[in-house]
């Protein structure tokens, strides 16, 4: 029997790690757009298209916008068609799509486009193997859920590594320029050096060969515990780790879930993660290219980011083991709402702009504990629905984050712009406390 266990246990640990690889995968495309996004910006106004930068922030949006609206197919497409193969189905068109980009994603709309259909194609691989996790650790699911969130975060560092040692290892400067034909957008930083913007469809080729090794462990691999399995899981749980105690006593249903006061407060929360999330994640360099010219600077400012995002997923999820979702999610927004607002003032220095960020970056890593609030608060059954359900919150905060960072081009400052930001969070900080 101990044998038996300690290959419950290695088991379990392969499923996990390899769900990890496969969700790091999808995310470079989102956590990386930071760091890619003056880059970007620059070929397409090389290639004659005019607009502000800030218009590129629809790009992640709109992609997160697709995971959690479209999270869920995966369960629908289940009752037809078996699980696996429907993983390694949308692995391998995400990988397709990330490739293809390169002969076909020149322009604004385009690339719009194609996030669109990245987020389709990962919205069903995160549901999945965060489903998954949560199946095979069930006495500990804000802790694999936290595992899972550190790969998260860590394809951030991967998109600012590449930038800093492909796309611009010179350490080469923007230029500010200015179109004549178009005096609305004023003085725009962009890079001039043809050396750097003509390296941006070569990084989607880049990501997708990535992709392809990082998928195959998750798609060979992941999958649900058979009931044998599930049967040896508690006495496994028992010997191996301190129970979690924090689980509801009531296991409800979907549609029981959904006449209750908790679920659409969360529901709620889940729409403020996602601008803490993006707060942290895409607004550093537009925030300080002007205050900061240091372009590799701020591309290690992405890399720290990355890691302290990657390290809040990871804590905020052993946290909500330990103290449960109200005090976990009443501490996360604590730090984020100040911490945002002072972004416009910390910037004007580099050090202490970094450091603001990457409390932004850590407190923001409260994303990876959904799922175990779900757990906490309305039990295991049907877990991977109800996280696809309620992560659709994410697409209503992509939404805002997108409409005010526009407004903040003509019709307010950067001052303005995050502190309409933080207030949300505010109210989410103070909810949490009250109903959760």
């Amino acid at each position: 029997m101990a044998i038996f266990r300690s290959g419950m246990r290695w088991r379990s640990r392969i499923m996990l790690l390899s769900g990890c690889l496969g969700a790091c995968a999808m995310s470079v495309p989102v956590f990386s757009y930071g760091s890619m996004a003056p880059y970007i910006y620059s070929y397409l106004w090389m290639q004659g298209q005019r607009f502000d930068i800030y218009h590129l922030n629809l790009h992640p949006s709109l992609f997160l916008m697709f995971v959690t609206s479209c999270g869920s197919v995966i369960g629908l497409l289940s009752k037809v068609m078996n699980e696996r193969v429907l993983y390694a189905l949308f692995s391998s068109l995400l990988t397709l799509i990330m490739i293809s980009i390169y002969w076909f994603g020149t322009s604004y709309l385009a690339l719009s486009l194609y996030m669109c259909a990245i987020g389709f194609c990962g919205g069903n691989v995160l549901v999945y193997t965060i489903g998954k996790a949560t199946e095979w650790n069930p006495s500990k699911s804000g802790a694999a859920n936290g595992i899972i969130g550190f790969f998260v975060g860590i394809s951030g560092f991967i998109g600012s590594f590449i930038c800093t040692v492909y796309v611009n290892p010179q350490n080469v400067g923007t230029q500010r320029v200015y179109d004549p034909a178009y005096p609305n957008l004023g003085n725009v930083t962009i890079f001039t050096d043809p050396e750097i913007y003509e390296k941006v469809p070569w990084l989607w080729v880049i990501f997708g060969v990535m992709f392809t090794a990082l998928f195959l462990p998750s798609i060979i691999f992941v999958r649900s515990p058979t009931p044998d399995e599930v049967c040896e899981m508690t006495p496994l749980c028992d010997e191996s780790f301190e129970v979690n105690r924090l689980t509801s006593p009531h296991n409800y249903s979907v549609r029981e879930m959904l006449r209750t006061l908790k679920f659409y407060v969360l529901y709620l929360i889940v729409m403020t993660m996602s601008l803490a999330l993006l707060a942290g994640t895409e607004l550093y360099k537009e925030l300080a290219k002007d205050t900061i010219p240091d372009d590799h600077f701020l591309n290690v400012v992405g890399a720290v980011l990355a890691i302290c995002n990657a390290f809040g997923r990871l804590l905020w999820g052993v946290i909500m083991d330990k103290i449960g979702a109200r005090w976990a999610l009443f501490a996360a927004f604590l730090l984020i709402t100040p911490s945002t607002v002072l972004l416009y003032w910390s910037r004007l220095m580099p050090w202490p702009y970094l450091i603001n960020v990457c409390v932004v970056s850590f407190s923001s890593g409260i994303f990876t504990g959904i799922a175990p609030a779900l757990v906490e608060l309305f039990g295991h059954r049907d877990i991977s629905l109800k996280y696809s359900i309620c992560l659709s919150g994410e697409l209503f905060g992509c939404l805002l984050f997108y409409l005010l960072s526009i407004g903040s081009v003509t019709l307010y400052s950067d001052l303005v712009f995050l502190i309409l930001l933080a207030a949300p969070c505010g109210l989410s900080c103070i909810a949490a406390l009250i109903f959760i």
